[in-house]
C-alpha cells in the first residue's frame, strides 16, 4: 500500500511541476491561434474539415498504427543494447501511458514519464538518455529527408538552415564522444553524459545502431505517409517530394517547446511553406488534421494504459 501511495505521489509530484509552465504554453498556443485565425476565416476552416474526404482519413490511420510498434521496438534496442533487455509488451505499455502527457505539456514531460515508470529496473537517468537518444535519430532522419526535397526543389535558402541544424548535431555528437563537460546547468551535462553513454553503447553494437536507423527511417517515412493523407483528404495535390522536403521543417518548428504539442507554430510553417499549393484555411485544416490524429488520437488511446500503470505503481 505504502508503494502504491508512492508511486501516486510521485506522479502527483511531476504533474504539479508541469503545470505552471504548462498553464503559460497553453495561453501562447491560444494566442498564436488567435493571431492565425485574424488572417484566416475560422468558419472556412470549419467547411474544409467537414467536407474532408473520409476515405483517406481512414487510411491516415494505417501508417500511424504501423508506425507505432516501430517506434517501441526502437525504443527498446536502445534500451537493450544499453544493458537493460526490457520486454516488447511492457515498452509498448510504457510508451502508451507516456503518450497522453506528452501531449499536453511543452517539454516532453511524457517522455520523463517512462523513467518513473522503470524507475526499478533502470536508473532514471539512463532511461531519460535513451529518450534524448531517440531525438537524436529523429532529428538525423528528418534532416536528410528534407534535405533530398531541398535539393530536388532547388530551395538554397532553407539548405543552409538545414545545413546550419546539421552541423549543430554533429557538434553534439562529438562532445559526446569526447565527455566534454560544458560551462552549463549540472542537470543539463548529466543529461548530455547519459545520452553520450547510450551513443556510445549504440556505436559498439553495429547490428543495434543499424536496426535503430533502420526503424527511425521506416517511422518517419510512415509519419510523412500519413501526412499526405491528411493533404488528399482536403483534396491538396501536393507532390511527394516537396512534401519530404518541407514538413520536416514544420516537425522542427513544432517541436520548439512553447506551445501544446506544437500547434499552432507547426500549423502557421504549414500554411507559409506550402502557400503555393492550397489556400490558408485548407493548410490550417492540414494542421489540426496532423494534431489531430498523430498527437490527441494516440492520446485518447493512451488514457487506459497511463491508468493502468499509475495504479500499479
Amino acid at each position: 500500500m505504502e508503494k502504491r501511495y508512492e508511486g501516486f505521489r510521485g506522479y502527483y509530484l511531476q504533474m504539479k511541476k508541469s503545470v505552471p509552465r504548462t498553464v503559460s504554453v497553453l495561453a501562447i498556443t491560444i494566442a498564436i491561434f488567435y493571431l492565425i485565425f485574424t488572417k484566416i476565416d475560422f468558419f472556412s476552416v470549419v467547411k474544409v474539415l467537414s467536407h474532408a474526404n473520409l476515405f483517406y482519413l481512414l487510411s491516415s490511420l494505417l501508417p500511424l498504427i504501423l508506425s507505432f510498434p516501430i517506434w517501441v521496438k526502437r525504443w527498446q534496442t536502445i534500451i537493450e543494447a544499453m544493458g537493460y533487455p526490457i520486454p516488447f509488451v511492457k515498452c509498448f505499455n510504457i510508451l502508451m501511458a507516456s503518450v497522453p502527457l506528452a501531449s499536453v505539456t511543452p517539454t516532453k514531460s511524457g517522455d520523463v514519464i517512462r523513467a518513473y515508470y522503470l524507475k526499478d529496473e533502470i536508473p532514471p537517468t539512463r532511461v531519460i538518455g535513451s529518450v534524448l537518444t531517440e531525438r537524436i535519430f529523429d532529428i538525423f532522419v528528418l534532416i536528410s529527408f528534407s534535405l533530398i526535397g531541398m535539393v530536388f526543389y532547388q530551395k538554397y535558402e532553407f539548405i543552409s538552415i538545414i545545413f546550419g541544424i546539421l552541423i549543430v548535431l554533429i557538434v553534439l555528437i562529438f562532445i559526446l564522444h569526447t565527455n566534454l563537460r560544458l560551462s552549463i546547468k549540472e542537470s543539463w551535462n548529466e543529461k548530455l553524459q547519459n545520452i553520450a553513454f547510450s551513443m556510445k553503447t549504440l556505436t559498439k553494437n553495429k547490428k543495434s545502431l543499424f536496426t535503430i536507423i533502420l526503424y527511425s527511417f521506416l517511422y518517419w517515412i510512415l509519419g510523412i505517409a500519413q501526412t499526405l493523407m491528411f493533404f488528399y483528404a482536403l483534396e491538396i495535390d501536393v507532390p511527394l517530394l516537396f512534401t519530404l522536403a518541407n514538413i520536416p521543417i514544420a516537425i522542427f518548428i513544432g517541436l520548439i517547446p512553447v506551445t501544446l504539442g506544437g500547434m499552432g507554430t507547426r500549423d502557421a510553417a504549414i500554411i507559409f511553406l506550402f502557400s503555393e499549393y492550397a489556400t490558408s484555411s485548407q493548410l490550417l485544416g492540414v494542421g489540426i488534421l496532423f494534431s489531430v490524429f498523430r498527437y490527441w488520437f494516440l492520446s485518447l488511446l493512451g488514457i487506459p494504459f497511463m491508468k493502468k500503470l499509475i495504479r500499479e505503481s
